[in-house]
């Protein structure tokens, strides 16, 4: 009797605790929830972003683990306080998979430092929050779909960051530009010839590009922001067939340039190296 009576407790005793773990992920949404929100607009949207992570591992991957790690990193960021990204020393990845994941960290790093924060907090929170997202599906080795979102999603936010750090889309001047024919999307020879000469460089730690699709102002406005992806993706595709890797190349879509309605030589992709070490 003794025996089952201390056999039932020690299940009771188990079962209380599992039901403990399970629910802290709940608890600290709820502390986030009812967290007044401090800082300034970094910290503001670097708790956003890692919500949104944490409702993405409790209500579709059932990751409670995971959960709790975004929600207590938004909670101390709507408090105010600059969390740092996951450090890689705390977390169990594949040896081959590190020298990425150390350079991607060192650069965000880097960027950091020079001001990122203060100058591009909205794009520098989701490249911080797409990092650790990175680190943490990379860490569990399996969803291979969610590791390539996130680790592209970070290369991309992190281009706009470094972009706002070299003085932003209008200040840049870019390495070489491919020009089209009015209201087309499709590359000429001269085109084909100056993407050629680009995928040929050895652009030494200049290792990813930005490519920035651009109008002039004939037309409408939705029709051109479509047109200015549209040829920064056939740009990309080029570059990718000329044996670029496609996951060094990010694009962005600009739109109209400012200036005349018809001018020829805002038709174009601009293509910015970007010293992402």
């Amino acid at each position: 009797m003794a025996d089952t009576v201390f056999s039932r407790g020690l299940k009771f005793g188990a079962l209380a605790t599992l039901l403990l773990l399970s629910g802290c992920a709940e608890y600290n949404r709820r502390i986030l929830h009812n967290t007044p929100e401090g800082g300034w607009e970094f910290t503001q949207e670097l708790a956003r972003q890692y919500e949104v992570l944490g409702n993405v591992e409790l209500d579709a991957m059932y990751d409670e683990a995971s959960a709790e790690y975004y929600f207590s990193k938004a909670i101390r960021s709507k408090e105010g306080y600059c969390v740092a990204p996951t450090r890689l020393e705390d977390r169990d990845i594949e040896e081959d998979k590190l020298p990425e994941l150390h350079k991607a960290y060192d650069h965000l790093m880097y960027l950091l430092c020079m001001g990122a924060r203060q100058v591009a907090p909205k794009m520098t929170a989701i490249a911080q929050s797409r990092f650790d997202c990175w680190v943490e599906q990379q860490e569990e080795g399996w969803q291979h779909n969610d590791i390539a979102w996130c680790r592209s999603e970070f290369y991309k936010a992190l281009s706009e960051v470094e972009l706002k750090l070299m003085g932003g889309v209008h200040k840049v001047h870019p390495k070489s530009m491919v020009l089209f024919d009015n209201n087309s999307a499709e590359l000429t020879e001269e085109a084909l010839k100056i993407i050629e000469d680009v995928a040929r460089k050895d652009r030494g730690e200049h290792q990813r590009l930005l490519l920035i699709g651009r109008t002039d102002k004939a037309g409408d406005l939705k029709h051109n922001k479509e047109l200015s992806r549209e040829r920064a993706m056939m740009v990309k595709k080029a570059l990718v067939q000329n044996g670029v890797p496609v996951d060094l190349i990010s694009i962005k879509a600009e739109g109209e340039t400012p200036g005349p309605e018809v001018e020829a030589h805002n038709r174009r992709v601009d293509i910015i190296f970007l010293a992402h070490r």
